[in-house]
């Protein structure tokens, strides 16, 4: 997770806390140190708790994994069947061509726009989220009344309240996966329906991958979340990380055409997709147990599997919008340069462009 969102608005760069979950407020611990039960802490050295085309008609049916928990429904015109109570292997993407998520652009926000008086925000913005995005609305309603929810939301105008649900879904994602998290497993919100919790393994450093970073396409991520303490942290945060990245996108194309400002969403995702790909190349070369490891554990394989499609789904959904990105075409070509994709075939056992499709 961040202590620290990187956000893009209009080109202008902006760091900020996270969610009212900043290392300090959601582990509890003093700012600075490392969060209890994480790798710094743990005996085992485990952490902290336990582009495809797609209409945007969402998915299918759903399902828990791997012990997963299921979370309420924030409505939606496609409604996905109960999670399933077994830890089966239902997937989103049922009776679709490819992996989707359900949101809905086009239903009609207007009376929300027209009543919007400023300190109606987070009623505006749950609202909203219900109707467009429900995975927004599930994440949104379970943590409105987080303390420092405020600080990301930009209410003096409704353009500016939607541009600013990117970050607001970004850190209260995270924030949502931190407070459902226990000692053994770690939850990661994929739809309203379905969670997936990975239990807690032994995994190495997400600072790692800064030494095979030839360019500045990510210097801004970089920093922020790979250098300093954020660069001990591990898989846990590099994942929810992506997790989060992948809602503020969400929540951004969801409600792009209420928006008048340009937001780094796509970047951010694109971002963290590379660093997944660097993160699985460090693990193989130089963590070689802990590798196999969690390349032997189902449920981080579907882990793995699901954030990748999460975020060529996403991206592609984006991409009609020019708001929703800064300079995101550099750190794309980083995801795909041949020898980076080859990390989620050899993770995986298939063709990057299968798992995007059919996780």
């Amino acid at each position: 997770m961040r202590s620290g969102i990187v956000v893009a608005l209009a080109g202008v760069v902006v760091i900020g806390g996270c969610g009212g979950k900043g290392i300090g407020g959601l582990f509890g611990g003093e700012p600075g140190g490392s969060p209890p039960g994480s790798s710094a802490q743990n005996d085992a050295g485990a952490s902290s708790m336990g582009s495809s085309t797609s209409s945007s008609s969402g998915a299918g049916s759903s399902g828990s994994a791997g012990g997963g928990s299921s979370g309420g429904s924030g409505g939606g015109a496609d409604a996905s069947t109960p999670p399933t109570s077994d830890g089966g292997v239902a997937t989103l993407d049922a009776g679709s061509p490819c992996y989707s998520e359900p949101y809905d652009p086009s239903a009609d926000v207007s009376d929300l726009a027209a009543a919007y008086s400023g300190d109606n925000w987070l009623n505006s913005s749950l609202e909203v989220m219900k109707r467009r995005y429900p995975t927004g609305y599930f994440v949104l309603n379970a943590e409105q009344t987080d303390p420092q929810l405020p600080q990301f939301v930009d209410a003096s105008s409704w353009p500016a309240l939607m541009s600013s649900m990117m970050t607001v879904l970004d850190a209260e994602t995270a924030g949502w996966d931190f407070d459902n998290a226990t000692a053994s497993v770690h939850p990661f919100v994929i739809v309203d329906t379905m969670q997936i919790s990975a239990p807690i393994l032994t995994t190495w450093p997400q600072g790692e991958i800064l030494q095979y970073i030839a360019d500045s396409a990510t210097q801004t991520y970089d920093q922020a979340e790979l250098e300093g303490e954020e660069g001990t942290y591990d898989a846990i945060f590099l994942f929810d990380d992506l997790d989060s990245a992948c809602d503020g996108l969400a929540a951004a194309t969801a409600v792009g055409d209420q928006m008048t400002s340009g937001t780094s969403a796509r970047d951010g995702v694109a971002a963290h997709l590379y660093y997944l790909e660097l993160y699985l190349h460090d693990g193989r070369t130089a963590h070689a147990a802990e590798y196999a490891a969690m390349k032997a554990d189902a449920t981080w394989q579907k882990l793995v599997r699901y954030e990748w499609a999460r975020g060529h789904f996403w991206d592609g959904q984006a991409k009609p919008n020019a708001n929703l990105q800064i300079a995101v075409a550099p750190i794309w070509a980083n995801v795909d340069a041949p020898a980076n994709r080859a990390e989620i075939q050899q993770f995986t056992g298939e063709d990057p462009d299968a798992v995007a499709c059919h996780p």
